[in-house]
């Protein structure tokens, strides 16, 4: 919990009455919840989400667990649901409170349940799946991107990025770029996309000569800081650019006449069912590179805040 807004120490461990399902939502016991950037964001306040909180308030975006009980006008067979069934889930952007507890109440709409054939002995996934892959589907979609197009994604190593890269090449990416440190060149290749170790070359130079200075169809840019204003010169005519933080300004894009966006997180029961498909197939991998003990939470968060992680970090909030 938090009671005012701060930096990692403002976040402690306290004991609160057990929610009770509103109608419309269920009841979860959570095992796992997913850390992302934005948690630390609604942490320091710097959030626009945070104008939604309401203090004390827990953190965190995602979760896998087991469905307890439904609050009044839910259908559990309806939804495909059980008393007692394996889900995950994500709660939509009107819904500010969080994650990490040990039990959550969340609109019915926004949980689904694991596959009969996921393995359910290790949900830490599960906890990651949702943000990082709605993410990813809705930067596909703003930046529209058509097949043969190229894409250059900055930040491949990470949740999102992982995610990016083989859900660009489902879609019929004609060839995929990635950034990432040196150490995660391996990985971005094992997920299909030329690697570009930034920490070793210039990520424009290598651009510019393996498209001879034409420039990409599309950027997505899940780093943005230090990296959106560079792209717009190795954007393509006629390419779009995606930005993820969603205080980031597209205005200097746009007066290029360059098409930007940033995106969106749509909680839909389908598209959580096409991410646990594609999950469980194996068309979409996803890396966990830590679990961290819900006592530990104070030391995820510096690790959110300092950047450069591979993959997810989980919370455990049983441990």
């Amino acid at each position: 919990m938090i009671h005012e807004f701060g930096g990692p120490a403002a976040m402690r461990v306290e004991e609160v009455p057990e929610p009770q399902p509103a109608a419309g939502e269920v009841l979860v016991d959570v095992h796992f919840a997913g850390l992302n950037p934005i948690d630390y964001k609604m942490r320091d306040g710097s959030s626009g989400m945070c104008r939604k909180m309401t203090l004390p308030s827990s953190l965190g975006r995602e979760f896998a667990g087991q469905l307890v009980a439904a609050g009044p006008g839910v259908d559990l067979p309806g939804l495909g649901l059980e008393e007692g069934g394996w889900v995950f889930g994500i709660r939509d952007h009107s819904d500010a409170r969080g994650c990490y507890a040990e039990r959550l109440t969340i609109r019915a709409d926004t949980v689904a349940p694991l596959p009969d054939d996921a393995d359910v002995q290790d949900l830490t996934h599960w906890a990651g799946l949702a943000l990082v892959g709605l993410t990813a589907m809705n930067a596909l979609d703003r930046a529209r991107l058509a097949p043969g197009e190229t894409v250059l994604v900055h930040g491949g190593s990470g949740g999102v990025g992982q995610v990016l890269i083989p859900m660009a090449l489902a879609r019929g990416a004609g060839h995929v770029w990635a950034t990432g440190r040196a150490q995660n060149a391996d990985r971005i290749r094992q997920l299909g996309a030329t690697a570009i170790p930034y920490d070793g070359v210039d990520w424009r130079e290598a651009i510019d000569e393996a498209t001879e200075g034409r420039g990409v169809d599309v950027v997505i840019d899940t780093h943005y800081f230090e990296t959106f204003l560079p792209s717009l010169d190795h954007v393509a005519d006629g390419g779009r650019i995606v930005a993820l933080p969603t205080l980031a300004d597209l205005t200097p894009a746009r007066e290029r006449g360059i098409e930007a966006a940033i995106p969106g997180i749509e909680p839909t029961r389908a598209a959580l069912d096409r991410l646990a498909r594609a999950f469980v197939d194996g068309s979409l991998p996803l890396e966990v590179s830590e679990v961290i003990p819900l006592d530990e939470v104070q030391r995820a968060h510096r690790q959110l805040e300092h950047g450069h992680t591979r993959g997810k970090l989980i919370l455990d909030v049983r441990g």
